[in-house]
């Protein structure tokens, strides 16, 4: 992915452009797709932890752990296959879906519900390191069963991110205008540029 600064992200600086908590998860690597990862925001259990506060799906109490930290990855990985497939109109590939489906049932078996309101709600331990793991899994189950988010799902044209079009028109193609979908405009801008010179001086030979 194209990126303005020189600074790698981090778990407190990395884009949230998913515009759904579980595509935050798996824009949490950043590259092209098929090619080599570029940096992956997930590097130790303490970045799970924060990236999971910024989203409210972690308290200051919630301890990291080299095994949640595991668990987050390959929750991460299943759902990005199970995802990709779903763009490409295929059918989701049965590993990822079983990983997928053994996160899930773990986050039902941690939660309790509680009084919210005048509803309940689903509440996890936030003393318990895997509570992170749990609130993504089960946002990644919000997002699998809903078929009106699951139609406004879309790849980024300019990198490998997922993002859920919530705009007027649903006609974004970039997970961002300032990065991705800047970062277009300005090979554009350059394209014509050197398409018009070529045009005004048709025996120059651009570089």
């Amino acid at each position: 992915m194209a990126e303005t600064s020189t600074v790698e992200p981090t778990a407190a600086t990395t884009r949230l452009d998913g515009g759904h908590p579980a595509l935050e998860l798996v824009n949490t690597i950043w590259g092209q797709v098929g090619g080599p990862v570029e940096h992956d925001v997930l590097a130790t259990p303490e970045d799970l932890v924060t990236l999971a506060r910024r989203l409210g799906f972690a308290a200051t109490s919630t301890p990291a752990a080299h095994r949640a930290l595991e668990e987050a990855r390959a929750l991460r990985g299943a759902l990005d296959a199970v995802l990709r497939a779903r763009i490409e109109r295929r059918e989701p590939p049965p590993a990822p879906l079983a990983v997928l489906t053994r996160h899930i049932r773990a986050a039902t078996d941690a939660a309790r519900l509680v009084p919210a309101g005048e509803a309940l709600q689903w509440s996890w331990d936030p003393s318990d390191a895997h509570t992170p793991v749990h609130r993504f899994a089960h946002a990644a189950l919000e997002l699998l069963t809903d078929e009106a988010e699951l139609a406004r799902l879309h790849q980024c044209q300019g990198c490998c991110w997922l993002f859920v079009d919530h705009s007027r028109g649903a006609g974004r193609r970039w997970c961002s205008m300032a990065y991705c979908g800047g970062d277009a405009k300005k090979r554009r801008y350059v394209e014509h540029r050197r398409e018009r010179r070529r045009q005004l001086n048709p025996d120059r030979r651009d570089p």
